[in-house]
């Protein structure tokens, strides 16, 4: 048995892309026997220690928040105390606090760098990360990746490709474990008889939202898009909305429950990511929509691993970036044709089972976490 301590920044409830992995993986290895513990900031109110599905969670409070950064010392403490009892500390980056902590973790302590995504747009700030990026990556034992063209990629990672891994993600099967929870009947009567777009993601610049709401102009008369989440550019989304004259053909949802989402993704005629630079490194939400056969518009974003995990031709199809009216044509080509919709639709479940289910991910990461403390 090995003790596998998580540096993380959020955990369930907490939602968002790492922390889905994290939790993931975390689950993974306690399942399997390992004693896992997680140190993560408290986002919303929770137990300050807690065990959920046999991991145990740690929340530090956040003292202040830098850049989307959360900071105390609570945290630096706890990640250092739960480090020296751990065979093997697994660091999800992007994380400054956590990264400075593994510098200062014995020497003797497997350190796994799980790598997300690079720092991307973040000006000064990101070169003032840089020499801790550097001095992370050398003292790290395994680096693993989501894909290999996200590593390929990469600059950061470039002088440490002979110790990378590349472990796809992988998500429960959503489709099977989904309740039967309605649509809420004011969405229900405003969708009801269109073929349904669905987007999901934080109201963020990358996720390139405002690109889809551009595209609404092109789009098929019988489409509807619905975009769910949250985040700083709601008032900017609304604002084009109107611009854009499409505020009938576009409904911004905001955050919903899981249940309302699994929901929504049952009633979807495709799923489209409009992502437009490489802090889209992945698309974990990809795997959700081909876990429910949705066929896929995505960006053809250089160095990202969406336009491989949207596989083209096969799950879905890939467009050029920031392009709107390429990506009302994807999205056009796909509603039109039954026969289009049926042969992705097929494909997309097929690679998500054959590729990204959870169980195959917490596979390929117990093998790196045997490899790391010589058990292979």
């Amino acid at each position: 048995m090995m003790r596998v301590v998580h540096f993380g920044k959020f955990y369930f409830p907490d939602a968002g892309g790492i922390e889905s992995v994290t939790v993931s993986v975390a689950r993974g290895a306690a399942s399997a026997g390992h004693s896992v513990s997680v140190v993560c900031f408290e986002k919303t109110p929770a137990k300050k220690k807690d065990f959920i599905d046999g991991v145990e969670v740690i929340r530090a409070p956040i003292a202040r928040q830098i850049f989307s950064q959360p900071l105390g010392f609570k945290y630096f403490f706890w990640c250092l105390k739960e480090s020296w009892t751990a065979n093997i500390v697994h660091l999800h980056v992007p994380n400054m606090l956590g990264a400075l902590c593994a510098l200062f973790i014995p020497r003797k302590k497997r350190l796994l760098v799980h790598w997300h995504s690079d720092v991307i747009n973040k000006g000064f700030f990101g070169k003032i990360l840089s020499p801790l990026e550097s001095a992370l990556l050398a003292r790290a034992d395994c680096i693993v990746a989501t894909s290999q063209v996200y590593a390929d990629a990469s600059r950061a990672l470039a002088p440490y490709r002979n110790k990378i891994a590349v472990v796809p993600i992988g998500v429960p099967d959503a489709k099977h474990e989904s309740g039967d929870a309605p649509i809420p009947p004011s969405i229900e009567e405003k969708i009801k008889g269109k073929q349904v777009i669905l987007a999901v993601g934080r109201l963020v610049p990358y996720k390139g939202f405002g690109v889809l709401i551009k595209a609404v102009r092109y789009l098929s008369a019988e489409a509807i898009v619905l975009i769910v989440g949250g985040g700083p550019l709601q008032t900017q989304l609304d604002e084009a909305l109107v611009a854009a004259g499409v505020s009938d053909r576009v409904l911004l949802l905001g955050r919903v429950s899981d249940a309302g989402l699994h929901a929504l993704f049952d009633r979807a005629t495709l799923y489209c990511l409009p992502s437009i630079y490489r802090a889209e490194a992945f698309g974990v939400v990809l795997l959700e929509a081909m876990a429910y056969g949705l066929p896929i518009v995505a960006t053809d974003i250089p160095g990202s691993g969406v336009p491989w995990v949207n596989q083209h031709g096969v799950s879905g199809l890939n467009v050029p970036v920031a392009n709107s009216q390429a990506l009302a044509t994807a999205c056009n080509e796909i509603l039109a044709s039954k026969d289009l919709r049926n042969k992705l639709a097929s494909g997309a479940r097929k690679r998500f089972l054959s590729e990204f289910t959870e169980d195959a991910s917490v596979r390929r990461m117990l093998h790196a976490y045997d490899r790391l403390v010589g058990l292979e």
